[in-house]
């Protein structure tokens, strides 16, 4: 009698039994909880207020995820550096992709910030400069594949020689780069050996062959340089530094425009704009695969996740028609300013523009800033909306001189409907 009891406590036990998920931020949580109902156990890591690209587990959430059946990551930048660990912590753990299907944009960079509002007085030709400090040496540049295809087929480079080492030695070359940038006949097509020479235009072709096309960079004389690229550095880096010396040591620019453009803590991984769950279209993918991942985890409780994934779907739709409606008077491609970069699906939804101060995780030098309020008087801005995780010192500075209020949000509300519909009505409501 004993052991017919026992198993049937132990059958019970398993039958009622949670699944235990973690995720990385609120949303998710709300998306889980949505489906999973009370068939889960959701710990979300990143905690309300909290900065999601630097954030650091508590040793009471570390102990969450070593019980963890599931891990559903959201592409994050919290996740390039904990998840391994978790992983390595929990190695039966399932890690789930609940992005499959969605359809990405990309990350503003500042050139793109600066062409779509005219923050440039002037176009420049080039979309990146570095001044170096470097001795007579031979050092090796490199451009890397990401995912496999390098970000184009070339690369147009310049090296020009300064004597001022502060960053106006930038700004002093920035007329004659554009000159040459824009002079054909100056152009001098690689043999992917040496460049070896100044005031020289390189068209540099990468070897599609390889996942890294290499050259040597041989500096004379030892001084300041400037060197202008087509492109970012960042689209060609993957997981090593491009700029060495011949020790195989990383050289940094002493200064760069754009500011930000090599990868820091807020450069997104493959500069792909991870903010997909403040879409409503690409929340109804996300919906899905958690849904097909608690099913094939848990597939006796399938028509339970069924119905509450049905109810989800709604919710989704209902979110959607009433930002619509709200945006029923708006005019297409209305401009709403933001500090950081966080609406762009919002905005590709509803066919907006998000104008954005902070691009790859830095605010704006003051040259940079008086260019953003100028074109934010000429866009007769009303509002600037300064997410509540970041800094808002830029954003007050803006708003202070533009008369104009700071409007908190964030994109990181539990209350995931709720907070996009409130989004919407603000964005309005300032317009």
């Amino acid at each position: 009698m004993k052991n017919i009891i026992t198993v049937v406590l132990l059958i019970s036990t398993f039958a009622y039994a949670k699944t235990n998920v973690v995720v990385s931020i609120l949303p998710q949580k709300t998306f889980v909880e949505k489906i999973g109902g009370n068939k889960v156990n959701v710990t979300s890591m990143v905690k309300p207020g909290f900065d999601p690209h630097t954030y650091e587990p508590k040793p009471s959430q570390m102990i969450k995820v070593s019980k963890a059946d599931i891990y559903f990551p959201i592409g994050i930048e919290f996740e390039n550096v904990w998840l391994p660990k978790f992983i390595e912590l929990n190695k039966k753990m399932n890690v789930i992709d609940i992005t499959k299907g969605i359809s990405y944009i990309q990350m503003p960079k500042h050139n793109e910030h600066h062409n779509e509002h005219a923050l440039h007085e002037e176009e420049n030709s080039y979309e990146w400069a570095g001044l170096f400090n470097l001795k007579k040496s031979t050092y090796t540049w490199s451009f890397a594949k990401i995912d496999s295809k390098y970000a184009d087929d070339k690369v147009k480079m310049l090296i020009l020689r300064t004597d001022d080492k502060s960053e106006k030695g930038i700004e002093k070359l920035e007329k004659k780069a554009n000159k040459i940038f824009s002079n054909e006949k100056a152009l001098v097509k690689h043999d992917l050996t040496v460049l070896n020479k100044i005031n020289t235009l390189y068209d540099i072709e990468f070897n599609q062959n390889k996942d890294i096309t290499k050259i040597n960079i041989e500096i004379k004389k030892e001084g300041n340089y400037v060197i202008f690229t087509q492109h970012l550095p960042s689209e060609f880096e993957n997981n090593a530094h491009f700029f060495k010396n011949n020790k195989n040591a990383d050289i940094e620019a002493i200064h760069q425009e754009p500011e930000s453009a090599t990868h820091d803590a807020h450069n997104h991984a493959g500069n792909k704009d991870p903010h997909i769950w403040t879409s409503p279209s690409r929340v109804k993918l996300i919906a899905k695969n958690i849904y097909n991942a608690l099913v094939k985890m848990d597939s006796t409780n399938k028509e339970y996740y069924k119905k509450n994934y049905v109810k989800f779907l709604n919710e989704i739709s209902y979110t959607d028609n009433k930002i619509r409606e709200i945006f029923l008077d708006l005019p297409l491609a209305s401009n709403f300013m933001v500090f950081h970069p966080s609406w762009g699906y919002f905005a590709k939804d509803y066919s907006l523009k998000q104008f954005v101060i902070e691009i790859e995780g830095k605010e704006p030098k003051p040259k940079t800033l008086k260019r953003i309020i100028d074109e934010a008087r000429k866009l007769n801005v009303n509002a600037i909306f300064a997410q509540k995780e970041f800094s808002d010192k830029s954003a007050k500075t803006i708003a202070d001189q533009l008369n104009i209020q700071v409007i908190k949000e964030t994109p990181l509300a539990s209350n995931w409907s709720e907070n996009l519909i409130n989004m919407a009505k603000a964005i309005a409501d300032y317009k």
